[in-house]
């Protein structure tokens, strides 16, 4: 089943260190009734919930911040995921190649534990896959059942 949103992507890297310290930048979001609703069932009964885009996932995580349930409706979020974020939405994630210098690539970490990500890094570099949005992409699924270290498997096309 699928569901849309719409949320205002920012950069997520620039190349000037200083300017990246600083991102990403508060982002705008709507997030549909139908949308709403359809991941609360899905969250409810235990189904997965997959975000195209780590803009996504920030969208959704940051929408549920001090709630018990997503509200539909626009908002602004300033929300940064990295390790260690408790993802409370998002359970599954189909994005871009991010490499470690990009704030996407930060939002990873909330899915997959540094040793994972670096040798899938690694791989994809070897590969030659492209990064960001010039065309390959990362699929980080949840392992029914398992932890957030030990629970995420990448696959990359």
């Amino acid at each position: 089943m699928l569901a849309r949103l719409t949320h205002a992507a920012g950069l997520s890297a620039t190349g000037d260190p200083a300017i990246d310290a600083a991102l990403p930048l508060p982002e705008r979001y709507d997030i549909p009734a139908e949308t709403a609703a359809r991941i609360d069932d899905a969250r409810a009964a235990g189904r997965r919930v997959f975000a195209v885009g780590t803009t996504v996932v920030r969208a959704l995580e940051g929408a549920i911040v001090g709630r018990r349930c997503l509200v539909a409706g626009s908002g602004v979020t300033d929300l940064r995921i990295g390790e260690g974020f408790e993802r409370r939405v998002v359970t599954d994630l189909l994005t871009g190649m991010h490499v470690p210098t990009e704030s996407h690539y930060a939002v990873l970490r909330a899915f997959v534990d540094d040793d994972l990500l670096a040798a899938a890094t690694r791989h994809a570099e070897a590969a030659g896959y492209v990064n960001h949005e010039f065309g390959d992409l990362t699929l980080v699924l949840r392992r029914a059942g398992a932890d957030r270290v030990r629970g995420a498997g990448l696959l990359a096309s």
